[in-house]
């Protein structure tokens, strides 16, 4: 029976407890719970809680970790640069995760979202909910559980519920005419619940109002309450920008609840294709055909029952044992478990002072960096490098000649680097691979960037980290990326900067800059609709807009240069 250690979930009985409690409940009597340093196997439901384990006990164990997100949301934080380098198999929660870590190169099995069967059903009185919960009884419902206030400012949209584009949706579905309430439920829903008051869209809110302080650990709802709400709701609206599940998706298809959502996570493998919307005038006219025709009726039955064949417990309890149950046979796991481990007692004493020195010392930045750039090559990594040196002074980090310097930052290389310091090398598309330090972390302007790093062979740590560029462009004008286009990276964010639409091709990995403000096109013969309809919605598309942070490079230094 192998030995695991499992790392912790988030402690707040949200979504990583329940992941935690569901890997437990599926492999007890299978495995043997152990502390980290007599693991076999070290099992992360969150992988960045693996930054809780000493790195010398992840070295000798097999270390499997989930991704409650998408890898490519993942690339944009510094701290996954060493998640590539620590987990021996990644655990994909949707089909598009599994493929976003294909792409990347990344060991990966499929091992589905799931949810208790036995706490999400239909409930057959939709009316006597309605009254417990004192909404409308004849209205048309469209819910929304998630959070959408960001908790470090209630007053700030949650950048991935995106509830924005939630908003633009019920305002264009609001001046059409179309009659609807909304249900909303559970913590941080200030942002939301004011922007509905500004607009007068009628709204019921589940839990205690009034609290204008963080309520996460107040108006978290009980899984039966959650139950009660999706059967009284007509409509569950899902308006994300990316998502690992949602749970809600699952949740509301095993209440027979008819769904909307962003084509994304588990919820496109769940939905029907008419319940997939990708700018606010499809989905409000899709509602507005459910209210009047019922449209959406023929989904709910397929949507229940994909999500019954795919997404339990049960499934997900015999998936996890195949997994387990084959990991003896791995390479990676072979050459660990055969290899010299060290005295039990040493790995505790070792997981124990790696405990302490994370509550106890604060770690430090270099005072020091090197630096190896030659500009002149290409504008946009000039102005790059040129941020980069100016959040470096921000931070009191000082530039050296090379001499005795912890890190060397490089950008188009004037030398060759230094030895024994760390690499940290920033690139821009079409640099020649022959001008790319095989010894360095690379960071890119965006997730496109790291898709076309892995597809010429580079498999070394890499990361996105986008820069606030100079605007270019007329914000009238959409940005039209061709298909097969896989340099437009930086075009992309001046083109944001500047208020233009994106018009771009879905089978590429710009939605992850573009996101709700522009407009994707599956072949060229859609382009020039793709574009018409970018010109018609630019106003709308820009206000959901996403720019990088002006802090996003100091952030991102603070992880890399820490000492």
């Amino acid at each position: 029976m192998l030995r695991v250690h499992y790392t912790e979930g988030d402690g707040k009985g949200w979504a990583l407890d329940e992941d935690l409690r569901q890997i437990r409940q599926s492999l007890k009597g299978v495995v043997r719970e152990v502390s980290a340093a007599g693991a076999d196997v070290i099992h992360a439901p969150f992988w960045q809680n693996l930054s809780m384990v000493a790195p010398a006990l992840l070295r000798q164990a097999f270390v499997i970790a989930h991704a409650d997100n998408p890898p490519f949301f993942y690339l944009k934080q510094p701290a996954f640069a060493a998640g590539q380098t620590r987990v021996d198999l990644w655990v994909a929660r949707s089909r598009e995760a599994y493929d976003q870590f294909t792409m990347l190169r990344l060991p990966v099995e499929h091992i589905p979202y799931a949810i208790d069967e036995e706490l999400f059903f239909p409930i057959p009185d939709k009316a006597a909910l309605r009254r417990k919960f004192g909404l409308p009884e004849s209205a048309y419902i469209i819910a929304n559980f998630h959070r959408d206030s960001e908790g470090a400012d209630l007053h700030t949209p949650k950048t991935q519920k995106a509830p924005e584009f939630m908003v633009a949706i019920l305002k264009r579905l609001r001046d059409s005419g179309a009659p609807f309430h909304v249900l909303l439920a559970g913590p941080r829903r200030h942002w939301l619940r004011n922007e509905l008051l500004k607009e007068g869209i009628p709204f019921t809110f589940v839990g205690k109002p009034g609290i204008e302080a963080d309520d996460f650990g107040i108006n978290i709802l009980d899984r039966t309450t959650l139950n009660e709400l999706y059967n009284a709701s007509d409509l569950y609206l899902i308006p994300s920008r990316w998502e690992g599940g949602p749970q809600s998706a699952m949740e509301a298809a095993a209440c027979r609840c008819k769904l909307l959502s962003t084509p994304l996570g588990v919820a496109r493998d769940i939905l029907e294709s008419v319940s997939l919307v990708r700018s606010a005038a499809e989905g409000a006219d899709r509602i507005r055909g459910d209210i009047v025709s019922g449209i959406l009726d023929s989904t709910v039955a397929p949507q229940f029952e994909r999500w019954k064949a795919a997404h339990t417990l049960t499934g997900m309890s015999r998936n996890l044992q195949n997994l387990y149950s084959s990991i003896g046979f791995r390479a990676e796991f072979q050459a660990k478990n055969h290899g010299r481990r060290m005295p039990f007692w040493r790995g505790t004493a070792l997981q124990a002072a790696h405990t302490l020195r994370r509550r106890l010392i604060r770690p430090g930045l270099f005072a020091e960096v090197a630096w190896n750039h030659d500009e002149g090559h290409s504008e946009d990594l000039d102005e790059i490098m040129n941020f980069v040196r100016n959040a470096l002074g921000q931070l009191g980090v000082h530039i050296v000649d090379r001499g005795a310097a912890q890190a060397e930052l490089i950008g188009w290389p004037a030398r060759t680097p230094a030895e024994n310091c760390r690499h940290i090398q920033w690139i821009v598309p079409g640099m020649p691979g022959t001008e790319i330090v095989p010894s360095a972390l690379l960071v890119a302007p965006s997730v496109q960037d790291v898709v076309n790093l892995r597809s010429d062979g580079f498999v070394q740590p890499a990361v996105a980290v986008a820069v606030p560029l100079s605007a270019a462009g007329v914000p009238s004008d959409p940005l039209v990326v061709e298909s097969g286009d896989v340099t437009a990276s930086v075009r992309i964010w001046r083109a944001l900067a500047a208020g233009r639409p994106v018009v771009y091709p879905e089978a590429s990995a710009y939605y992850e800059q573009v996101f709700h403000a522009g407009v994707s096109f599956s072949s060229s013969v859609e382009s020039p609709n793709a574009v018409a309809a970018a010109t018609e919605s630019a106003t709308e598309l820009r206000s959901l807009a996403k720019l990088p942070p002006q802090d996003g490079v100091s952030t991102f230094l603070k992880v890399v240069l820490t000492k």
